[in-house]
């Protein structure tokens, strides 16, 4: 709630602007002078000193909001009717809403880009694990598939789908399906899979 002092200022500041933008002329330059009209005051020391005031207000009794930058921009802006209205429209929103909306803060992009950044390294983190799994399936398809004949495949293929994809359960069956296809059939699978340079590597 703005204090009945600062809503007073607040109100005068406001009534010497809506008195003055009607008294806004236009000019035209001289003849033969290539330039557009312009606006000016016939008292334009009242009006710098009105705005002088205005800004420093607005500095003490909103600090930190944002609009009180843009009165500061627009104060810059080229004289018209248009500008010193949106002036005028931006005190009538302070004293209808005297609550500081806050600006943004600087550092709040660059809280994104953090953000999105750390997304990046686990998404890129996230897709070398996906590889890695996939080339480690890929490893194991093939020393089964040298090792055992398409008979075999399919018999070690069918007690997975007896225990209905529950490999848990049908890991007992499948070692010693394995092994009923010979000692050298099973050492042979593990050499080559413990001899590939991915798998070697992992081991450590």
């Amino acid at each position: 709630m703005m204090e009945k002092e600062a809503r007073t200022t607040l109100e005068a500041l406001i009534k010497e602007q809506k008195e003055r933008i009607p008294l806004l002329e236009k000019r035209l330059p001289p003849p033969n002078v290539p330039m557009p009209s312009y606006y000016v005051y016939e008292d334009n020391k009242l009006y710098i000193k009105w705005l002088t005031r205005t800004k420093r207000f607005l500095d003490t009794q909103f600090p930190g909001d944002k609009d009180v930058d843009n009165f500061g921009r627009i104060s810059k802006e080229k004289l018209c009717p248009e500008q010193q209205e949106e002036l005028l429209a931006i005190l009538e929103a302070f004293l209808e809403y005297p609550d500081i909306v806050e600006k943004e803060k600087p550092n709040s992009s660059k809280g994104y880009k953090n953000i999105n950044i750390n997304n990046n390294i686990s998404n890129t983190n996230t897709q070398s694990q996906q590889q890695s799994q996939q080339q480690t399936i890929e490893i194991l398809v093939k020393a089964l598939e040298d090792q055992l004949s398409v008979t075999q495949l399919k018999e070690i293929k069918q007690i997975v789908e007896e225990e209905k994809g529950d490999l848990e359960k049908a890991k007992p069956k499948l070692i010693d399906k394995i092994k009923s296809f010979g000692e050298n059939v099973a050492s042979n699978i593990l050499a080559n899979i413990i001899t590939n340079p991915a798998i070697w590597s992992c081991l450590g």
